[in-house]
């Protein structure tokens, strides 16, 4: 079962690549231009496994081809997932057209969001009467995080212009980013309107909280069980108890730099009790302590092999405090001390 789910899942996600590649050639051409069949060869694509079925297409090649075409059109990714169609997302799509409400699609699309981008997670944060939506990148695509955040945000906007037909109003969104304005701001102001602002003290895309209860735009609520199970059997099971561990790691890499939350704070912030979060990470086999340990662990080796950083920096960024902490448990997790690890690991990457 679990090979049939693992194979299933590949065809998908391959299914996905096409569909936006050949999104992407679209745009490209209605632009004059001919970066698509540059980027294609560049990134080891074969063209006619846009029109087949297949399972050789991957997330990673879609990433290179878009790699290629931003770096002669820098608005490419903006403009893409502008003109996206949640069906695009194939079941997934199909789930989320069929939800009961603007916020059951947000959720059946960030359960599987692996399928379009491993670069990244969606946070969804309600605050008030609005939400914001915040990626939360893979420290490894740490220096990508202008386009990740274009991908969210112009993604997440198209989707609620999709699920809510006429009520998505451009004058209720709001975009805040921490980075300087592009080359191509104007292409920002064009997608999300006026509410755009750079060098902001935080990252995020909002929009009012109410638009999460509305019903869909043309959808059938009546299907979405169907779907939702087709998502389960097909691409493998995505329950609350399962999907609880990947919540905390994506709230935990979203505070890296920061002190890590309490127990009690992590659960506010997923909107549970606290005994609510203790017994899913009971129920995954798992704990908060747990997680904690092992997202810093993943981030210091992340720090350690990709970066200089001190090992005074590293553990203040891993709210160790002070050196001797985040070494006696580097060691205790993974046999070497950081200064070992950095230079063992470092030396077999180099290779010969």
């Amino acid at each position: 079962m679990i090979g049939n789910n693992a194979s299933s899942r590949r065809a998908e996600e391959s299914k996905i690549v096409a569909t936006w590649l050949v999104r992407l050639r679209d745009l490209l051409e209605e632009m004059g231009s001919t970066q698509f069949k540059l980027a294609l060869r560049d990134a080891g694509v074969d063209p006619m496994l846009l029109h087949q079925s297949n399972d050789q297409l991957t997330q990673k090649q879609l990433d290179a081809v878009l790699l290629q075409c931003r770096q002669v059109h820098s608005d490419v990714t903006l403009r893409l997932f502008s003109k996206a169609e949640i069906l695009d997302l194939g079941l997934v799509g199909y789930a989320a057209v069929n939800s009961d409400n603007v916020g059951s699609a947000f959720r059946v699309m960030y359960q599987y969001h692996s399928l379009a981008s491993d670069r990244y997670t969606d946070e969804l944060i309600i605050e008030g009467d609005t939400v914001r939506v915040v990626p939360v990148y893979h420290p490894m695509f740490e220096d990508d995080y202008q386009n990740i955040c274009e991908d969210s945000f112009s993604g997440n906007w198209r989707a609620l212009q999709l699920l809510l037909g006429p009520n998505a109003d451009k004058r209720k969104i709001s975009v805040k980013l921490e980075f300087r304005a592009p080359e191509h701001v104007d292409t920002y102001f064009e997608i999300f309107g006026k509410n755009c602002v750079f060098e902001a003290g935080e990252t995020g895309f909002s929009f009012p909280a109410e638009w999460l209860r509305q019903s869909i735009h043309r959808g059938s609520g009546s299907l979405s069980d169907v779907y939702k199970a087709m998502c389960e059997r097909v691409l493998g099971p995505s329950t609350a108890d399962k999907d609880t561990p990947s919540q905390v790691r994506r709230l935990l890499l979203s505070r890296s730099g920061r002190q890590m939350p309490s127990l009690e704070s992590a659960a506010e912030l997923l909107r549970l009790t606290p005994a609510q979060l203790r017994k899913r990470l009971y129920r995954a086999a798992t704990s908060y302590k747990k997680l904690v340990l092992e997202t810093r662990m993943e981030l210091g080796k992340h720090y350690l092999l990709d970066t200089n950083l001190s090992i005074q920096e590293i553990a203040y960024l891993l709210d160790y405090g002070s050196p001797p902490p985040f070494s006696r448990a580097f060691k205790k997790y993974l046999g070497h001390s950081p200064e070992d690890y950095r230079s063992v690991a470092g030396d077999a990457g180099a290779g010969p």
